[in-house]
């Protein structure tokens, strides 16, 4: 305690350089611990994001114009092994009108009752599906009704919403419009690889009367039995048939990893700072060091080893470690709500999410690397000779 005392006591007579140093150690802390805090949020809403959808779901849409997604697909692909449902689905862009305010929406027509195959995580803020055969229903979702742009409800329960769409027929510009009753309004789902909150849901009928669809789908949910068999029936899908297949389980994985590599490269880049730090604690302690050579002399000569000598400079490092990696850690926890601040659109539903192993991680970090960047001066230091030290002006 006495050499830990001497050591701090020799820091504060170099007020200056030692805050610096500290500081240097301050930002190379707080950065890594930001950045692990946002990346740790980012992978985790991502997960959250994908997890709204069934894991055994696959979406196939064709590929071309000469595939058509018919009944008789359906039924075919709904008799293998390994499937235990096909909801088909039929969708368009169309203008939603409510109170003389308009939004743009996608409307999908598809079998409601099968909606927690396909987000199993889904349900009703107030009101209920829209059965099969319920031609004028329309579900809304959570984002038509209550925008964070919009003070009051777009539309309520019960109320009537217009649909408009443009379709060129011959030639020219044809508009078709209809008129739907709100039976039920979603919870926010906050889905990012299909945007529910910002979808509306019809019954399969009323999307094909209202959009003029005879036979044909605009593509189909594929549910599997488990999600273990997804790439296999996935593999099947394409081989047989001309059509795009989706897993969000895979795209899931794909972000993840791309979201993981670019956090440690971020990361590495934030270690970097870290290693700059270390050289401001070589100079500071080489300095103190080439300052105090004759202070060092008289401590060898009234009896400190070379041992204590090496600790009592060591110390030093310790300290400017020790309290850079702590603030470092306060500092990075405000810079990463900082960061988030500057977020908008659906990343601003990113939280940094911080850790007790990945801070104690950054801490440690701090300590030892200045321990380390400590040593070398604090060995030239207890390997002085006392004779030339006292001699030394």
């Amino acid at each position: 305690m006495s050499l830990l005392s001497l050591s701090y006591e020799a820091l504060k007579e170099r007020k200056l350089r030692t805050t610096l140093t500290i500081l240097m150690v301050i930002m190379g802390g707080s950065l890594l611990v930001a950045v692990n805090g946002i990346s740790t949020g980012a992978l985790t809403y991502i997960d959250e994001q994908f997890a709204a959808l069934g894991a055994n779901l696959l979406a196939v849409t064709p590929r071309g114009e000469d595939v058509e997604i018919d009944d008789r697909f359906v039924s075919d692909i709904a008799r293998w092994d390994g499937v235990m449902d096909v909801v088909p689905f039929i969708q368009q862009i169309v203008t939603i009108t409510s109170h003389g305010e308009s939004q743009s929406v996608v409307v999908v027509g598809l079998d409601q009752s099968k909606l927690n195959l396909i987000f199993p995580t889904l349900s009703l803020e107030e009101g209920t599906l829209v059965s099969s055969s319920d031609k004028m229903g329309i579900l809304l979702g959570n984002q038509i009704v209550y925008s964070s742009k919009r003070a009051t409800p777009f539309t309520g329960l019960g109320q009537i919403v217009k649909l408009t769409y443009v379709r060129t027929v011959e030639g020219r510009q044809v508009y078709y419009e209809k008129s739907f009753s709100v039976r039920g309004i979603l919870k926010y789902l906050g889905s990012g690889f299909i945007p529910v909150d910002q979808t509306a849901f019809i019954s399969l009928s009323a999307a094909k009367s209202f959009f003029n669809r005879r036979g044909g789908y605009d593509g189909v949910y594929v549910i599997t039995e488990d999600p273990s068999l997804n790439e296999e029936i996935r593999d099947r899908l394409r081989e047989l048939y001309n059509v795009n297949v989706l897993s969000p389980k895979s795209i899931a994985d794909v972000i993840m990893r791309i979201s993981s590599a670019v956090s440690l490269f971020v990361d590495n880049i934030a270690a970097v700072s870290l290693l700059v730090a270390s050289v401001g604690i070589i100079t500071t302690l080489w300095t103190s060091m080439m300052e105090r050579i004759r202070e060092i002399g008289i401590l060898k000569a009234i009896g400190f080893s070379n041992e204590k000598i090496l600790r009592l400079f060591l110390n030093e490092a310790i300290i400017i470690g020790l309290m850079g990696g702590t603030l470092g850690l306060f500092t990075g926890i405000g810079l990463a709500y900082v960061m988030k601040s500057f977020f908008r659109g659906e990343f601003a539903h990113i939280t940094p999410i911080f850790t007790i192993p990945s801070l104690f991680g950054t801490w440690v970090l701090c300590v030892v690397l200045s321990m380390v960047s400590g040593f070398y001066p604090a060995w030239r230091a207890s390997r002085l000779d006392p004779v030339a030290s006292l001699r030394h002006e």
